[in-house]
C-alpha cells in the first residue's frame, strides 16, 4: 500500500450499486426540503461525475441506461480504472469515461479542466475514508466543476451511529496489518482477532449495540469489502455538521437525505427533542440534533450549489408529477417500518390500494392521489413517496415503458461475467434499467433467472426450466429448481416487466 498514502490499493473493491447516487433520488430529496429539482429524462442533456468510482458499476449502469447523458467516472486506484475502461469497451459505451485521479490535487489539473462542468458530482464511501487533502481537493473540485444548480451526493461514516464500533474497526486495522501482508489478508486476520476477543468472555467496547452487529455482519462480507471499509489508515466517521462547514466554502448548501425518511424530522426525533430542536434556524443544527438522537452508522446527504427554493404548493405539485413503480411483489409488503421515533405505522388500506394499483404498472402520483377507491389523505405526495421509496417497496420510473435495450443487456452481461470473475457469483446481482434511469439490484437466483430468459427467449415452463439448468442433478434437485421458479413466475415476474425486464 505504499504509493496509496494509507488507502487501500493492492486489493480490488467489490461491485456495488447505490441508488441513492442516482439523479431522480437526488432530485427528490432536494425537493423534500423546499429546493427545485426534478427527473431528468434518459433523452437530455447532462452531465454525472462520480468520484471514487471504484470498478464503475455505478458510472457505468447510469451510462448505459441514459444514452444522451454524460458521465465520467474517477478513482485513485488505476487497476478499478482499468476495469472500469474494460467493462465500457465490452458493453460498446461511448458516453462513459474514467479517469485516474489522486484527489489532493485533481481539482487544478489539466485534466479535471478537460472535463467541463458537471450537473450532478457523487461521492459513495470516500469522504470519510480518506484525509484531509484529499477531502479538500475534492471540496475544491466541487467548486470549480460542479455547475450553478448542480448537486452533490455524498455518504460517509457517521461518528455518533460508529461510536460503540470505533474501536472494532481500529483493533481489526491494528492486529491485521500486524498479522498480513495483502489487505484482505490483513481484514481477515483482523476479523478473526476481534472475533476471538469477543468469544473471550469479558467487557468489550463494541460487545453490544451497533459493534456487535457490524461484526456479525462483517462475518458474511467478502474481505475485499472489509479491506476497504477497515483498514485504510485515514478511516475517520464525521458529524454532518462538519461537511456542511466545509462545502459552504465553495458555495454549497444542504439540501436534504437521499435516504427519504430521514428528510421528516417527526420520523427522526421524538415530539419532545423537535421541540428543543426548533430553537435552532440552522438546518445543520436539526441535522445535528438527528445524528445525536437517531444515530445512523451511514448518512447519505445531498448539497446544492446556487438551488432555487419552492415553497410547500409549488413542491407538491412537482411531486404530484413523479411517477413510481412498484418492486416489492405481493405478500412481502410491509406497512410498518422503524424510525428513530419509534415503529411507524402506515395506513394499511390507504398503501394496499396504491400497491394494488402499482401491480399493474407505474403510475404518476396525481394518478395515484386520483384512484377514486383510495381511502384517507390525498393530499400528501412527500409521504407517500417517501414511504414507498423509503421501505425500498417502489421506485422513482422517470422514462415510464423503456424497455431494456440492447446497450443495457450488453453491460448487464458484461457486469455478471466480471463477477463471476472476481469471485463474487453468489452475490445480488446488478442490472442497467432504462425507465428507471439508473438500475435495479435483485437477489442473486431472481438475477440469475433474468440472465437465463434473456440469452434463451423461447418460452418455456418451469419444469423446462429447471431440466435445462439443472441437468446434472438428481430429480429431487430438479424439482425443487422448478418450484422456485413457478414462485418467481407467480409472484415476481410481472413485477419485473414493468421495469422492462423481459420475463
Amino acid at each position: 500500500m505504499s504509493w496509496g498514502g494509507g488507502y487501500v490499493t493492492d486489493t480490488p473493491y467489490v461491485t456495488g450499486l447505490h441508488s441513492s447516487q442516482s439523479q431522480p433520488v437526488a432530485a427528490l430529496a432536494a425537493l423534500m426540503t423546499g429546493f427545485y429539482g426534478r427527473a431528468v429524462k434518459r433523452d437530455e442533456a447532462f452531465a454525472v461525475c462520480d468520484v471514487g468510482c471504484g470498478l464503475g458499476t455505478t458510472a457505468l449502469i447510469t451510462a448505459a441506461a441514459n444514452p444522451a447523458w454524460r458521465v465520467v467516472g474517477l478513482d485513485f486506484n488505476p487497476a478499478h480504472i482499468f476495469a472500469a475502461r474494460e467493462l465500457a469497451r465490452e458493453a460498446g459505451l461511448e458516453n462513459v469515461t474514467f479517469v485516474e485521479a489522486d484527489f489532493r490535487d485533481f481539482a487544478e489539473s489539466p485534466e479535471a479542466r478537460g472535463l467541463g462542468a458537471f450537473d450532478l458530482i457523487t461521492a459513495h464511501g470516500v469522504w470519510s475514508w480518506v484525509g484531509e487533502a484529499a477531502q479538500e481537493g475534492i471540496a475544491r473540485f466541487l467548486g470549480t466543476r460542479l455547475k450553478p444548480g448542480g448537486m452533490f451526493q455524498v455518504s460517509y461514516n457517521l461518528l455518533t451511529g460508529w461510536q460503540e464500533a470505533v474501536g472494532l474497526q481500529r483493533l481489526i486495522r491494528e492486529a491485521g496489518r500486524r498479522l498480513g501482508q495483502r489487505a484482505d489478508r490483513q481484514a481477515e486476520a483482523g476479523l478473526k482477532i476481534a472475533q476471538e476477543l469477543a468469544e473471550a468472555g469479558g467487557k468489550v467496547s463494541f460487545s453490544g449495540g451497533f459493534g456487535k452487529i457490524m461484526l456479525e455482519r462483517l462475518a458474511e462480507l467478502p474481505a475485499g469489502y472489509i479491506a476497504h471499509e477497515m483498514m485504510n489508515r485515514d478511516w475517520r466517521p464525521i458529524l454532518h455538521v462538519d461537511i456542511a462547514e466545509r462545502l459552504a466554502g465553495q458555495k454549497l448548501e444542504f439540501a436534504g437525505s437521499s435516504r427519504l425518511l430521514n428528510n421528516f424530522p417527526q420520523l427522526t426525533l421524538g415530539e419532545k427533542q423537535r421541540a428543543v430542536a426548533e430553537r435552532f434556524d440552522d438546518p445543520a443544527m436539526l441535522e445535528l440534533f438527528k445524528d445525536i438522537c437517531h444515530a445512523q452508522p451511514m448518512r447519505s446527504d445531498i448539497f446544492v450549489r446556487g438551488g432555487r427554493r419552492i415553497d410547500r404548493q409549488a413542491r407538491d405539485a412537482m411531486l404530484m408529477d413523479v411517477t413510481i413503480g412498484l418492486t416489492a411483489a405481493p405478500g412481502g409488503w410491509k406497512y410498518e417500518f422503524e424510525t428513530g421515533a419509534g415503529t411507524a405505522q402506515m395506513s394499511e388500506g390507504y398503501y394496499r390500494r396504491i400497491f394494488e394499483r402499482l401491480l399493474e404498472g407505474p403510475a404518476s402520483l396525481s394518478e395515484l392521489m386520483a384512484l377514486p377507491d383510495l381511502p384517507g389523505r390525498r393530499d400528501n405526495p412527500a409521504e407517500v413517496i417517501a414511504v414507498a421509496i423509503g421501505t425500498e417497496q417502489a421506485v422513482t420510473v422517470p422514462n415510464p415503458g423503456v424497455m431494456i435495450d440492447e446497450r443495457c443487456g450488453r453491460l448487464n452481461l458484461a457486469l455478471l461475467r466480471a463477477q463471476f470473475a472476481a469471485g463474487q457469483g453468489a452475490s445480488p446481482i446488478h442490472f442497467a434499467v432504462p425507465c428507471v434511469g439508473s438500475g435495479l439490484t435483485l437477489p442473486n437466483f431472481e438475477g440469475m433467472i433474468v440472465h437465463e430468459l434473456a440469452a434463451n427467449r423461447e418460452t418455456t415452463s418451469p419444469h423446462e426450466m429447471a431440466a435445462r439448468l439443472a441437468i446434472h442433478q438428481p430429480p429431487a434437485q430438479r424439482e425443487a429448481l422448478a418450484e422456485k421458479l413457478e414462485m418467481f413466475f407467480k409472484n415476481d415476474s410481472g413485477v419485473l416487466r414493468h421495469f422492462g425486464f423481459n420475463v
